[in-house]
């Protein structure tokens, strides 16, 4: 029973080094976009080279508790092809194809966490701050050409301070290995690192805080625009009052 267990066991490690063999992944990119009700869409565009023709592909999902939304292979929806599945206790996207596939191609995969951001482990601490952290790990043994991950704040909210990365800022580095910038009207931040072998992880851990205005504030900014206008309306007309005395004073003087 034992050595046909092990024949098993290396039939199927066989199998699966085939597949990857197969398959090689040129450009990973994870959008990450966390929503103030703490859940989080994740975006994944993955270019794809498939040496041999194979029906089956993998990905490294990053997370269990994802729930599918759409996938698509270059542009065509094969959503109802595709499931996440545990694979050496890291989950993975397991992606059939209705007929074999070869050459380059570009899967996109939508998912949804509803509960990722948790507020009351996040913060707040000092200065109304609260901290989280994104990462990705290359959970497949083969190499990403390149990998890259960019973590969008809700609306409102902006990153105080990153306090670690991976790759990790090293202080002789002329510059940090991320990048901010804004995504509509929303703050993010992005890092990469190329290739990614296999179990090296891409992250950034961060602390952020709100930086909208409360209503009250702009209801009273908005009632001292008001009475500014008014006061300088009335001192207009004072004004104007006043020259048109003075003249009619000066007309009946001489």
């Amino acid at each position: 029973m034992k050595y046909i267990s092990m024949v098993k066991t290396l039939f199927g490690l066989s199998i699966f080094s085939s597949l990857l063999l197969a398959q090689q992944i040129d450009v990973f990119e994870q959008t990450v976009s966390i929503s103030e009700d703490g859940s989080a869409q994740f975006t994944y565009q993955v270019n794809l080279s498939v040496i041999d023709s194979v029906r089956s592909v993998q990905i490294p999902a990053g997370y269990e508790n994802m729930e599918i939304t759409s996938v698509s292979l270059d542009d065509v929806d094969i959503t109802h092809q595709t499931a996440i599945t545990i694979d050496r206790s890291s989950p993975i996207f397991v992606i059939n194809f209705s007929k074999p596939i070869s050459g380059e191609h570009t899967i996109g995969i939508i998912t949804e966490i509803h509960e990722f951001l948790d507020w009351s482990a996040a913060g707040p601490e000092e200065f109304k701050t609260y901290n989280w952290e994104v990462h990705y790990t290359n959970t497949l043994p083969a190499s990403i050409g390149q990998c890259d991950l960019t973590v969008i704040l809700p609306q409102g909210w902006n990153f105080h301070r990153i306090t670690g990365s991976d790759p990790e800022f090293k202080k002789k580095q002329p510059k940090p290995p991320y990048i901010f910038a804004k995504v509509g009207d929303r703050a993010s931040v992005s890092i990469s690192r190329s290739p990614m072998e296999y179990m090296q992880s891409v992250g950034i851990e961060f602390a952020f805080k709100n930086e909208q205005k409360p209503n009250v504030l702009i209801w009273v900014g908005i009632l001292l625009g008001i009475l500014y206008l008014y006061n300088f309306r009335h001192l207009v007309l004072r004004r104007d009052a006043e020259s048109t005395i003075d003249t009619i004073n000066d007309k009946e003087s001489k």
